[in-house]
């Protein structure tokens, strides 16, 4: 049996910022790959090279739009080695060979996700997995390069090869990881694919397609009939763009119970026809359900230590049979909420709160076909407002914050409602959505003084570092004390006027900036008649000029009245080709450069800096000096109004609302009400652990890491 991914045809385009996107790609999977070579106990430096230009080769072959069309047919071999008949050589082919198909078959490398992703990147809706860039053939072409370039004997090289599988068999998952985060937080999506089990013997009826979820009486009919559809099904769940995860998880669980009933032919059902008997039987089960919640909400008021969290209730707990579909539902939801309740940034209290919803929603998936389909259906769209509405509260907060009461009320009406035939969960999807909308205006409301805040000590900083590098380089030309005095008592103040209207892109500070340097060079000897004609029309002006920028500052008139008269002699002497004027003095300007702007990691190290005025506080964890990057910084920054899970310098998790970002630098501003400040953190410290949390669902985060867990049971 071999696996085939099908990408429909609605594969998105190229973006515009593919090229840096697979150079990243391209460096990320070859560091991480060298790694993984060290860690295996390979330190010859020539070693290593040869298998990072291997891997990269490969890549960008992958990448290439020209690349041969063969190439995916050699099955991983290129033609330079299919020729080779050497035993060692054919040796090592197959043992690489092997190392590739273990890795294959290893479902906790999950490599699929990255790949439908580099398909919508390529816009290659039919790349084969052999055609992945960041696939196994990359990764045994390095392989190949190790062993060629260590020279070592077969033994050797067979030995260093086990160590090396080891190596990647434990880091590989991580590896594919952190790629599908890149490619994530970059808006890079899976491109719409199929999984399908194809037959080894090529008869025509052998490819058969894994069939939907068992809501909406698709049943258990499309199971892809036995144990071979089960198998199947995991690496649809790892590969597939699940837009669906919770009728992708109650499919796996249907599998299961399909594989185990196999014997007896009993094959489950995949939905439940609700009459009088049944609804007799559901009522007798949510009863029993409902007296262990109690139970279990006694105990916990018992407990002495607090934050004690509700237990997912499975077909267990009330003896129901485990093909049964009502059982079914209920293992299908207990998955969900072990994996709701392991969610670590999710507060104790709300997790309680949602907890109250086991058993109503057990009888509305029951009872409901579409509950599985429907990614919007009420109750489901019910617990991610609910965790919608609890991001960025602190993992501590307890039941007695204001948010969290709010909350568990309302799951508690819910419940009521759920309860209820047919009931209405609009006026509580109404009511979490005032709570977000409320909570999240106060944050922007407040954050404009803030802002300002931040304008005023980038300007500072920015116009601080700015002139003093403008005039550090200025200086370096002067040759009259006479002329280095007046730049930095006088001029300096034009360029810091020119910096606070436009920085050092505006029009004024590049205007006084090549005032200045005509001012230099018109006190430097003039070698020819050329050279002394454009002096004498540049004069003028350039008097005019001087005089326009020291009207912006207080000069007393015979001050300015000498030092005109200064540049006077100076330029006379210079247009009679002579060094020096009567009464210049000579300068030389001081070896020390001004203090460099801080570095990304340098601000990361250094103390706290806490911005504060009229009772307003900012830690600061920008860098002032520094111009935005048009492509890097975007999609992982998010937008005003997004909530943004990110790591501050020392590794603790934050999570903050983007309250708006300062220009030029990018400066994002995060809010929290939880927060004893405000937060201002340079792109380049925010983007690398950032990601954007006000989008996702709870249900659906839950069921893909349930689809996981599944996995490994």
């Amino acid at each position: 049996m071999s696996d085939q991914i099908e990408a429909t045809e609605t594969t998105r385009p190229v973006r515009a910022n593919a090229f840096f996107l697979l150079s990243d790609c391209h460096e990320l999977f070859q560091r991480r790959l060298a790694d993984i070579v060290r860690q295996s106990g390979i330190s010859a430096p020539a070693v290593i090279d040869a298998f990072r230009r291997a891997v990269g080769e490969a890549h960008d072959e992958l990448t290439s739009a020209e690349q041969p069309r063969g190439f995916e047919q050699a099955a991983g071999l290129t033609a330079s080695r299919i020729t080779l008949v050497d035993y060692d050589h054919l040796e090592l082919e197959i043992r690489i060979g092997k190392i590739a198909q273990r890795l294959r078959e290893n479902e906790l490398i999950d490599r699929w996700r990255v790949q439908l992703r580099y398909m919508t990147l390529l816009s290659r809706p039919k790349m084969a997995a052999t055609a992945n860039p960041v696939g196994l053939e990359p990764i045994c072409r390095g392989l190949w390069a190790i062993c060629m370039t260590s020279k070592h004997t077969l033994a050797q090289n067979l030995d260093q090869l086990e160590r090396l599988e080891q190596q990647l068999q434990q880091h590989l998952p991580a590896v594919y990881s952190e790629l599908d985060e890149l490619l994530e937080r970059h808006d890079v999506e899976p491109a719409q694919a199929q999984i399908v089990r194809r037959a080894s013997t090529g008869k025509p009826g052998a490819a058969q397609g894994l069939g939907g979820a068992g809501g909406g009486g698709s049943g258990g009919s499309g199971a892809g009939g036995g144990p071979a559809g089960c198998a199947g099904f995991a690496d649809r769940a790892s590969g597939a763009n699940a837009t669906n995860a919770l009728s992708i998880l109650q499919q796996a669980v249907l599998q299961q119970r399909f594989a185990r009933a196999e014997e007896t032919d009993r094959r489950p059902e995949g939905t439940v026809t609700v009459d009088d008997s049944t609804r007799q039987l559901l009522d007798q089960l949510i009863e029993q359900l409902s007296a262990r919640e109690r139970q279990q909400a006694s105990t916990t008021a018992n407990e002495p230590a607090t934050g004690a969290m509700p237990r997912a209730f499975s077909a267990k707990d009330v003896d129901l049979p485990p093909d049964q579909p009502a059982a079914i539902a209920l293992d299908t939801l207990s998955l969900i909420f072990e994996a709701l309740f392991a969610t670590p940034e999710l507060p104790a209290a709300i997790k309680a709160a949602i907890g109250q919803l086991q058993v109503p929603l057990f009888k509305v998936a029951v009872a409901d076909a579409s509950f599985f389909d429907d990614c919007e259906h009420p109750a489901r769209r019910l617990v991610n407002r609910i965790a919608r509405a609890a991001i960025g509260l602190l993992p501590d907060s307890g039941s007695e914050h204001p948010l969290c009461a709010s909350l568990a009320k309302i799951a508690q009406e819910a419940r009521t409602t759920l309860a209820a035939d047919d009931g209405d969960l609009s006026p509580a999807l109404a009511a979490i959505d005032e709570l977000i909308e409320r909570r999240e205006q106060s944050l922007i409301a407040g954050a404009p003084p803030l802002r300002q805040l931040l304008v005023e000590h980038e300007t500072r900083q920015g116009l601080a570092h700015s002139t003093q590098d403008w005039l550090f380089n200025a200086l370096g030309k002067a040759s009259h004390a006479q002329i280095a005095r007046f730049l930095c008592e006088h001029w300096l103040q034009v360029m810091q006027l020119a910096f606070i209207k436009g920085g050092v892109a505006g029009g004024d500070w590049k205007e006084c900036a090549d005032t200045a340097d005509q001012l230099l060079a018109s006190v430097r000897p003039q070698q020819s008649v050329e050279e002394r004609r454009r002096l004498l029309a540049l004069i003028p002006s350039l008097l005019k000029r001087i005089n326009a920028g020291l009207d912006h500052l207080i000069m007393p008139s015979t001050e300015r009245t000498l030092f005109l008269n200064t540049c006077f002699h100076l330029q006379t002497a210079a247009q009679r080709n002579r060094p020096d004027a009567q009464g210049a003095q000579p300068y030389t300007r001081p070896a020390a450069p001004p203090p460099a702007a801080p570095t990304a990691s340098e601000v990361a190290a250094a103390p706290a800096l806490i911005l504060e005025h009229g009772g307003q506080r900012v830690r600061y964890l920008g860098l002032p000096t520094a111009v935005q990057s048009a492509w890097r910084s975007g999609d992982s920054t998010g937008k005003e109004g997004d909530w943004i899970s990110f790591l501050l310098p020392d590794g603790e998790r934050r999570c903050g609302l983007h309250c708006g970002q300062v220009a030029p630098t990018g400066t994002v501003l995060l809010c929290n009400e939880q927060w004893a400040h405000a937060l201002a953190i340079a792109p380049a410290l925010l983007e690398p652990h950032a990601r954007i949390v006000s989008a996702s669902s709870l249900f659906d985060d839950a069921a893909n890491r349930a689809l996981a867990l599944i996995k490994t049971r």
